[in-house]
């Protein structure tokens, strides 16, 4: 596996939400991915190292094709990234509360 810099699987991740026809079904998952990326993305918004490692392991987690369900079968190809994503998203609720309180201003 090749070695993944922080701004390569943010560069990978913003392609990957606007080509993969398959994720439409998944809105849930798009949404919650959605908010990681954009809390990783702001420059503005400070978080924790250990907060911000455990966004950029979800969404490697989420690029690779070839995970514990492989992305290429409908629907439940998405499963394990669903199971995935929604732990970090459980993890880090306050610190994505704090993220919408911060974009609101």
């Amino acid at each position: 596996m090749q070695e993944r810099n922080e701004e390569d699987i943010i560069a990978q991740t913003e392609k990957r939400l606007h080509t993969d026809k398959n994720l439409h079904a998944a809105s849930t998952l798009l949404h919650n991915i959605r908010i990681l990326f954009r809390m990783l993305r702001d420059g503005n918004f400070k978080m924790e190292l250990a907060s911000r490692a455990m966004i950029v392991g979800g969404l490697f987690y989420f690029l690779l094709p070839l995970d514990a369900t492989p992305d290429y079968i409908p629907i439940l190809g998405y499963v394990d990234d669903t199971v995935i994503i929604g732990v970090i998203i459980k993890r880090l609720s306050s610190e994505i509360d704090r993220y919408r309180s911060f974009v609101r201003g």
